[in-house]
């Protein structure tokens, strides 16, 4: 049945362009369109289906034609990962469509570094059913474009509406549709915490004090003790991959160390597309800055901003004082 479609869809589309092009300009029509990038072709009508069963219409890709969504997959990517990248950055500087990006472990940095963050979503050695909700419209248009609005009182709420139940939901569906395959969808959910729906709060002004100063051994036995938790309990349980993220950032600092976007999704302790809305959207609100590494354009180095900084200086400075470090 998968030969057959993969036959008949693109002459299907090839045909009707067109006509879908002008239902995807009427505002009446409220099926946005998809467009898929991948190698090899099982993979595209792959991602193709997985964008009808979203409620989009899949159309194929072409420069010069919008769609809502640009579906990339990247992990498969072997000869030419730098002309993809390069492709898709195009493509959504002409468009302003959205992307949902496909990559592992190993293509993050240079997908990362090269991406409009802004305009993507970034799914990590992922099921492909973790991108059903972002199709189905839980992240809007609206929500992605005002994550440059400085004076925005959201970020937080409006990249994490996604919840535990949704996801478990498009899993469930995954699994009814492909009942009869072996490799079905796992039965374990996302370890996803929703970001606090009304953002992080402003920054008060930082007092004028001496502070002790925390040392990094410190900050990384306190790292090292979060994580013995998970031989005893599920890792799930004390997810909190702002607060990890803070540490390792804070402890990299103190060690004169440069954090990659890769390792501090490993650092986390949660999966890595989930680590990645929060470092995107912790970025996004000013608590965490990005550079690019000046010898290599192809990776991105995250680090503290300076209040936020001053801030666990603080935190920790009160914590000394009290004996509870």
């Amino acid at each position: 049945m998968l030969e057959i479609r993969q036959h008949l869809v693109p002459n299907m589309l090839s045909e009707n362009r067109t006509k879908i092009l002008k239902k995807a300009d009427n505002p009446s029509n409220t099926r946005p369109t998809a467009a898929v990038i991948a190698e090899p072709p099982g993979r595209r009508a792959e991602l193709e289906l997985l964008a009808r069963a979203s409620g989009c219409v899949a159309v194929a890709h072409d420069p010069d034609l919008h769609t809502d969504y640009l579906l990339a997959d990247l992990s498969s990517e072997m000869e030419r990962p730098t002309d993809s990248l390069s492709e898709i950055v195009r493509y959504l500087e002409r468009h302003r469509s959205t992307a949902v990006v496909w990559t592992n472990m190993d293509g993050l940095e240079a997908a990362y570094a090269a991406l409009p963050q802004w305009q993507c979503h970034f799914l990590i050695e992922a099921d492909d059913v973790d991108a059903m909700p972002i199709l189905a419209g839980v992240f809007g248009r609206g929500a992605m474009d005002r994550l440059h609005d400085r004076d925005r009182d959201v970020g937080f709420g409006s990249l994490h509406r996604i919840s535990d139940e949704l996801v478990e939901f498009a899993r469930t569906l995954a699994k009814m549709a492909e009942s009869e395959r072996q490799s079905g969808v796992a039965d374990k959910p996302v370890s996803f915490r929703p970001a606090p729906l009304g953002g992080f709060q402003a920054f008060p002004a930082a007092k004028a004090e001496t502070r002790p100063a925390i040392e990094a051994q410190g900050l990384r036995e306190i790292i090292k003790a979060r994580r013995l938790r998970d031989l005893f309990f599920e890792s799930e349980l004390f997810a909190d991959p702002a607060w990890d993220i803070l540490l390792d950032l804070k402890a990299a600092a103190l060690e004169g160390q440069s954090v990659s976007v890769s390792s501090l999704c490993i650092a986390a302790a949660v999966p890595p597309t989930t680590a990645l809305r929060w470092v995107t959207a912790m970025t996004e609100n000013g608590m965490l800055v990005r550079r690019q590494d000046p010898d290599d354009a192809r990776r991105v180095f995250i680090g503290l901003s300076e209040e936020t900084s001053a801030k666990l200086d603080d935190y920790f400075a009160a914590a000394i004082s009290r004996g509870s470090i």
